[in-house]
Order: structure tokens, then C-alpha cells, then sequence
């Protein structure tokens, strides 16, 4: 038993140092993980509830209630891992989330490695630009999608200038399905993309370190 708690200690060591394909580094600190799996942890469930609430599939026989219960208590922990997010941002001072104008400028060069028409992506920040693009467009509008669910649960009693502004209940219901369509079309893409492009960012997202490699493994 004593042997292999010395082994294990090694083998931990040795990663630590980086004596394994790479030097490990810590990219992602604890609270941006909670914050990555419990909202994407919430927002499946949003948006699933939210679909079935905006046309319900008979086969399923799901209490209406039980369903909209779901859907507000997901809305709420996603919004409060959302908050997490950014006051993390804010005390570490993390902008590498905001898209910056040469992140917009190598979008382009992006696509075309993407597609298959560059050897190599181009340089970029700890996000690349096609990331910071995707993750800005799901906050603004999971923040538009919550505002106008709000709206449409109180029924007119609270936030009628919303209404007025989109143009009633059932203008609300399709702008928060196409919201729903945007974000069952993206997610995928990202999933497939932490996948195959570079595993070691999916580590860090659990483990919270990221495997780079050292210039004698390059």
C-alpha cells in the first residue's frame, strides 16, 4: 500500500513539472468551471422546458406545471451562474471574454482554417474569435431571451412597455423559440469543436489545467 502512495505522488509530481508531453498550466480558475457546467447544466434544461412549453410533444405526457416550474427554476440558476461569471470578471479583471477589434479582424482567417483553406488558425487571444463572437451572442441573448419570459409570465402585469415594444404575447413566443433554434444550432458546433480541436482546453474545463507543450515536444 505504501508503494503505490509513493507511486501516485511521482506520477503527480511529474505532471506538475510538466515532465509529460507538456508543461501543465492552470487556465481556468474554479469559478469559471462552476459557472461553465452549471450553466450549461441549466440552459439544457431551459431550453428543453422552454420548447415543450412553447408546443408540447403529446408522447411525452408532461404535466404542464411540473414542466414551467422546471423552466423558471433552470431560468434562475442560470441567470445566478451567469452573475458568477461576471463578478468573477470583474474581481480578476478577465476582459478575455469581450471581443476586442483584432479578434473581429482574424474571424475571417478563422472560417477559412475552419474550412479547410488554412494550414493554421490565426493568432489570438485565451478565446479565438469565433468563440468570443458565439459566447457574447448567448449572453446578450439569453439575457433577451430571460426579459421578454419575464414579460410573457406576468401576463402584462409588469414590463408592458416590453410588450409594446415587441409587439405582443405572441411575437414574444417566437422570438424566444428562434432564441431556443440559435442556441440547439451553436452549442453542438462548440461541443464539436472542444473535441476535436484541442482536447487539452476540455481538461482544463474540468481539471482546470491546460497541457502546453514544451519546445523539446513541439
Amino acid at each position: 500500500m505504501k508503494h503505490h502512495v509513493k507511486l501516485r505522488k511521482s506520477v503527480r509530481k511529474q505532471l506538475q513539472k510538466g515532465n509529460v508531453e507538456g508543461t501543465l498550466i492552470q487556465s481556468q480558475p474554479i469559478w469559471v468551471r462552476i459557472f461553465h457546467w452549471g450553466f450549461a447544466f441549466s440552459l439544457t434544461l431551459v431550453i428543453l422546458s422552454g420548447l415543450q412549453l412553447h408546443k408540447p410533444a403529446s408522447f411525452l405526457a408532461l404535466n404542464f406545471s411540473k414542466v414551467l416550474t422546471i423552466h423558471l427554476i433552470s431560468c434562475w440558476f442560470a441567470l445566478g451562474f451567469l452573475g458568477i461569471r461576471i463578478a468573477d470578471a470583474l474581481i480578476r479583471k478577465d476582459d478575455s471574454l469581450i471581443p476586442k477589434l483584432q479578434d473581429l479582424k482574424h474571424f475571417p482567417q478563422l472560417m477559412a482554417y475552419y474550412f479547410f483553406l488554412r494550414s493554421s488558425p490565426p493568432p489570438g487571444r485565451k478565446y479565438n474569435s469565433g468563440q468570443l463572437i458565439i459566447y457574447t451572442s448567448w449572453f446578450v441573448l439569453f439575457l433577451v431571451a430571460t426579459l421578454l419570459g419575464l414579460a410573457s409570465y406576468w401576463e402584462g402585469e409588469h414590463l408592458i412597455w416590453v410588450w409594446r415594444l415587441v409587439g405582443g404575447f405572441q411575437v414574444i413566443r417566437w422570438v424566444k423559440f428562434i432564441v431556443s433554434i440559435y442556441f440547439l444550432a451553436t452549442i453542438p458546433v462548440h461541443i464539436y469543436l472542444s473535441i476535436t480541436e484541442d482536447i487539452s482546453r476540455l481538461q482544463a474545463m474540468v481539471t482546470g489545467y491546460e497541457r502546453k507543450p514544451t519546445p523539446n515536444n513541439r
